[in-house]
């Protein structure tokens, strides 16, 4: 008997240190919520929502292609920094190695911020002032939810 509850606790022990291992081995994971039709997804919600015109969906599309490259790019570079700061940590580095690459992981994080922004100003260009007004409904309407939710957790705890 006792040698089916080791065994059995050995099994369970190695399955819960091999799922966090496979995962960071792969460098290519992408979070299922995080998938490549997201962007697409996206746009047929606001085509419903806003009630967007051919051309405004159009010139989207255009703006999401131009961009696309310089993403994936900077995608590559961050999980490059990533996977230099892991091996920095595991050999044991220096806290000025340390240091370094995560300012520079930091400074790409800043540059997707202000990417992300500028996207957003572009999406906004494009609309009337009947969908800017909607978007602003569809904003207040969804920080609400994750207000509440935020509220809901902490009472949960």
């Amino acid at each position: 008997m006792n040698r089916w509850k080791a065994t059995l606790g050995s099994l369970a022990l190695a399955s819960v240190l091999a799922v966090p291992a496979v995962t960071l081995a792969q460098d290519d994971f992408v979070h299922p919520s995080m998938s490549r039709h997201h962007g697409s997804r996206f746009l047929e919600h606001m085509e419903e929502e806003l009630g967007l015109t051919e051309g405004q969906v159009a010139q989207l599309k255009a703006n999401r292609e131009v961009n696309r490259d310089a993403r994936k790019a900077q995608r590559k570079q961050v999980r490059e920094l990533r996977k230099q700061l892991r091996e920095a940590i595991d050999s044991g580095a220096d806290q000025g190695t340390l240091d370094e690459l995560g300012a520079q992981l930091g400074k790409l994080h800043v540059a997707k911020m202000q990417e992300m922004r500028q996207v957003r100003q572009q999406f906004e260009a494009i609309l009337t002032e009947e969908q800017k007004a909607r978007l602003k409904q569809l904003k207040e309407e969804r920080g609400g939810r994750r207000h509440f939710r935020r509220w809901k957790e902490r009472d949960e705890e």
